[in-house]
């Protein structure tokens, strides 16, 4: 499958509270109902959660301040995503839907890019995750001296098994990759008026079974992680905050 990641947000003239309430409930079920027309298989809203971690996440690494949440889209195929799209009734349900975005989102500040997901690990032994888990969003842009492949490929090969590594000691749960992927029609939507894209996104949701460790050992092991994302990520150009996940439908069960 591919995943498409749209990084949100918001007009100035919304608040936050009439952004979040529009956005799930109003637009997420206009996205339901053009889901035929448009193969979309799942669709999932992640509002950003004010919680005094962003900042600490954020001052650490020497981020970007976070966003106001993300979108993500899955289809079975990049061949089915744009079969979809040259359709009338595609055309036509692309068309309602950006529409609709239109009303609520700052698309010159707002990112749209195709990925390919990566899980991992998911430590929650085929259970799922809890209602009130909260994910860590990374939004990832890559080193400027390292070409895309090189960065995807220290994040996965490296840093991946790094992360597992700290799993238990730090709590998470399930840990995903989603790369960046069709770099043509990545930049098609930036010609569109969007922002430029990423190079990925890391999701990381709390909640997992914790190792006991001093607090002292918990913060060696998130310094570690830390200093081994400056190997591959350009922390200025990078947020990192956390999100809770509201499925609007699922159609891969």
């Amino acid at each position: 499958m591919i995943k498409l990641v749209y990084v949100i947000s918001r007009r100035a003239d919304y608040s936050s509270e009439a952004f979040y309430d529009y956005w799930l409930n109003r637009h997420g079920p206009l996205v339901a109902k053009q889901a035929g027309a448009l193969h979309l298989r799942k669709y999932v809203q992640s509002h950003t959660v004010d919680n005094p971690g962003n900042e600490t996440m954020r001052s650490v690494r020497g981020m970007l301040p976070p966003v106001d949440g993300i979108t993500e889209v899955w289809w079975d195929s990049l061949a089915d995503m744009q079969t979809a799209y040259a359709t009338p009734e595609g055309t036509a349900s692309g068309r309602i839907l950006s529409e609709d975005e239109a009303k609520f989102i700052d698309f010159t500040k707002s990112q749209v890019f195709l990925t390919e997901e990566h899980l991992i690990f998911d430590r929650t032994g085929g259970k799922g995750l809890s209602h009130d888990a909260l994910k860590v969003t990374y939004l990832l842009t890559k080193r400027n001296d390292l070409t895309q492949e090189a960065c995807h490929r220290t994040w996965l090969v490296d840093h991946g098994p790094l992360v597992k590594g700290f799993a238990g000691i730090l709590g998470m749960a399930k840990y995903i990759q989603s790369h960046a992927i069709a770099p043509e029609w990545n930049a098609r939507v930036v010609a569109a008026g969007f922002a430029p894209p990423l190079d990925g996104i890391t999701e990381v949701w709390t909640g997992g079974a914790q190792e006991p460790a001093s607090d002292n050992a918990t913060a060696k092991a998130s310094m570690a992680l830390v200093e081994d994302e400056r190997r591959f990520v350009e922390m200025g150009a990078s947020r990192c905050f956390l999100t809770k996940e509201h499925t609007i439908f699922d159609h891969t069960q």
